[in-house]
């Protein structure tokens, strides 16, 4: 079916295929965690700059108080997030530059990432995340930019 609201179907899709790829996860694949980073990408990257400006109106403390996952910096140098719509562009430009880093569990699995940015060679942020807080993350960030597409969907409405 081809999508009616590409930002929003994009996301309800990658987070449909990233479920149906956890059921059916193997240790020779499909790959739960990869998807998971695809999954980012595909849901975080492109909606991100859609609803930044909104994003960015978000305070962190708002966020863990609606259950996002406290991402906290790694290092004491690393600069602070203005916002959630700040958090949410350091995490998206991270993953999008391929500054993420695989950490195993004790079975071998992978049981957190380090992500990071750096401009000109100098790091700038990053942070340790598990993989289930990277899974929250995104399923919280689908669900605002859920309740942000409705929200335009209404003032577009109402202004016509």
């Amino acid at each position: 079916m081809m999508p009616f609201e590409p930002v929003r179907d994009l996301m309800r899709r990658t987070i449909a295929n990233l479920q149906f790829i956890e059921v059916h996860k193997d240790r020779n694949g499909p790959y739960e965690v990869t998807q998971l980073i695809n999954s980012f990408l595909g849901a975080v990257c492109h909606p991100w700059e859609a609803y930044r400006a909104e994003l960015c109106t978000k305070s962190l403390a708002e966020a863990a108080a609606a259950g996002w996952p406290n991402i906290t910096k790694e290092r004491p140098k690393d600069r602070d997030p203005d916002s959630l719509g700040d958090l949410v562009g350091l995490m998206r430009n991270a993953v999008a530059h391929g500054n993420a880093q695989f950490l195993p569990g004790q079975a071998g699995e992978i049981r957190a990432l380090r992500i990071w940015n750096e401009n000109r060679g100098k790091r700038t942020w990053g942070s340790l995340i598990t993989v289930d807080d990277m899974r929250r993350f995104l399923i919280k960030f689908v669900e605002l930019a859920e309740e942000l597409s409705a929200q335009q969907a209404i003032s577009k409405k109402r202004s016509a």
